[in-house]
């Protein structure tokens, strides 16, 4: 009897010890992560969980830094577009990154949502945050503040080591030219018409673009316009006469990782052909360039802008190679060989 009693009472234990530790692993499991509140893109203070298990990215720009910051297994869905580094192919699509679907990222139960500040259409950000889920604004395609953005989203993802390493590969570049180019004498300096994607569309103070001129120590000739993105007349380029002229490719040539330089050479040769542009100095001297949208703004901008240094100042710079700093840079961070076209024509 006492045989049974026993064994009754050790059973009874081991019952007591089995659900005690049940209560303690769903107790554990219910606490909600952490959060951590963040200043974003557009000087907005939210509060994000940190670091998030669901992302979803309608930023081209931010998802590619997630993926430069080791936290890809983290996104699970990005826009229609995303496509750089190749791996974000394979991720849920949730739309246009300034018009994305509400309901499909819903469906993905995301953490928290990244989009572009000045772009995502508010009635479609007032949805998403009205479903209880923080959502930020980060740039991640402006030079100038580009450290912070790297550095904010390391907050966020808990990886500040891997974002201090990658704001500083990039940072020393700009900081060298940043001191080569801040005593040129105004007179030194080159003038530059740099083109958008479309057709006589420049840019002016608060673009991205304007940033790279600025950094690269050119002479922006549509700098005094008054919106970022002015749209101005074959007649005006003629007459502003630049030295230079740059053209960001669409996405409709073919260029960036994986391409050939036949898209690119195309659209030079076309840029030289419009009537009446022979006769200005930059068209003459051939100083004419086409660059990748992979590098034109976005978190490889500043290998876009090393390019702009180069181009504007050859002797000043003779000693820098962007090339090989996009190469080290696809290398260390992506994983990638430097596989493409991205700027033509390349010397």
């Amino acid at each position: 009897m006492r045989k049974h009693v026993g064994l009754a009472v050790l059973l009874s234990l081991v019952l007591v010890v089995l659900l005690t530790a049940g209560c303690a692993s769903n107790q554990k499991a219910a606490i909600p992560a952490e959060k951590i509140a963040i200043m974003d893109s557009l000087g907005r203070t939210v509060e994000v969980p940190s670091p998030p298990q669901r992302i979803v990215s309608v930023n081209s720009d931010v998802s590619e830094v997630i993926c430069a910051l080791g936290a890809a297994d983290k996104i699970v869905g990005v826009s229609d577009t995303a496509d750089f580094p190749p791996l974000l192919k394979d991720k849920a699509k949730v739309g246009q990154a300034f018009t994305p679907s509400v309901e499909k990222i819903l469906e993905l139960k995301p953490d928290v949502v990244f989009g572009y500040g000045k772009f995502l259409k508010s009635e479609l950000a007032q949805k998403i945050e009205a479903a209880g889920i923080p959502l930020v604004y980060l740039d991640c395609y402006k030079p100038a503040t580009m450290g912070q953005d790297v550095r904010t989203l390391g907050k966020i993802l808990g990886k500040e080591k891997e974002a201090e390493e990658y704001a500083a590969f990039f940072e020393k570049y700009l900081t060298q030219i940043k001191e080569r180019t801040k005593n040129l004498k105004p007179e030194e300096k080159v003038r530059v018409y740099l083109e958008g994607y479309t057709d006589y569309s420049t840019v002016a103070a608060g673009s991205g673009g304007a940033e790279m001129l600025a950094l690269a120590g050119g002479v922006n000739i549509a700098e005094g316009e008054k919106t970022s993105y002015p749209k101005v007349t074959p007649e005006w380029v003629v007459a502003q006469n630049p030295q230079v002229i740059i053209k960001a490719a669409s996405s409709q040539v073919s260029h960036g990782y994986g391409a050939t330089d036949e898209g690119m050479k195309k659209l030079r040769e076309q840029i030289m052909s419009r009537p009446g542009w022979q006769q200005i100095r930059a068209v003459k001297e051939g100083r004419v360039y086409v660059i990748s949208s992979e590098i034109y703004t976005g978190p490889r901008a500043p290998v876009g802008v090393a390019y702009f240094a180069k181009w504007l100042y050859p002797k000043l710079f003779a000693d820098l190679d962007p090339e090989a700093m996009h190469r080290e840079l696809l290398s260390r961070f992506h994983g990638l060989e430097a596989t493409g076209t991205w700027v033509y024509p390349s010397e």
